[in-house]
């Protein structure tokens, strides 16, 4: 892979917290309620505090990227209030040039917005961008924005539709994929 920029999901991408954020959100039929889901961000908090985990292999994905020079950010639908315990816990973010989430921008992943925006900041075209995504919905509109989409595939998104119609490449396991 020749890109130069990554622009990374966090939930089910880097690190294994969507079955927690399945098991603290099923009673919530409407997500974009966001009085009915506070409850459920405190929990997140709390779990990302004390036992959310990076998936294995990423921080060997993530140190060999830094030392070829690819700038990097955070770009997911989590609050970075209830995201910050993990980020500051794991030291992930000095990996990062930036954290941006949809709350902040105002719309989420079913529009590029908050591709469009990261890969500005990032200061980079959009053809020279790989966005890592392990929705089928939001690699869907990376990829009709342009960008170079990798799917991340495991056992709790891999049943949620399918991401390889919307990916140049899948990673099923971090550990085997050293540098695309």
């Amino acid at each position: 892979m020749d890109k130069k920029f990554y622009i990374f999901d966090l939930d089910g991408t880097l690190c294994d917290s969507m079955g927690l954020w399945r098991r603290e959100t099923a009673h919530i039929d409407n997500f974009r309620d966001f009085k009915l889901m506070e409850p459920a961000y405190q929990k997140m908090r709390e779990h990302y505090r004390n036992e959310v985990q990076l998936k294995q292999g990423v921080r060997e994905f993530l140190e060999n990227a830094r030392a070829e020079g690819v700038k990097m950010c955070i770009a997911t639908g989590t609050r970075r209030d209830v995201a910050e315990p993990f980020l500051e816990r794991t030291g992930i973010m000095e990996f990062m040039e930036f954290f941006i989430d949809c709350h902040e921008v105002g719309r989420f992943k079913e529009h590029p917005d908050i591709y469009l925006i990261a890969a500005e900041r990032l200061g980079a075209e959009i053809s020279e961008c790989a966005v890592f995504e392990d929705s089928d919905y939001s690699a869907e509109t990376a990829k009709k924005a342009g960008f170079y989409v990798v799917g991340i595939i495991d056992e709790v998104t891999g049943t949620d539709g399918d991401v390889r119609g919307f990916s140049d490449i899948i990673i099923e396991d971090w550990r085997e994929f050293a540098r695309v």
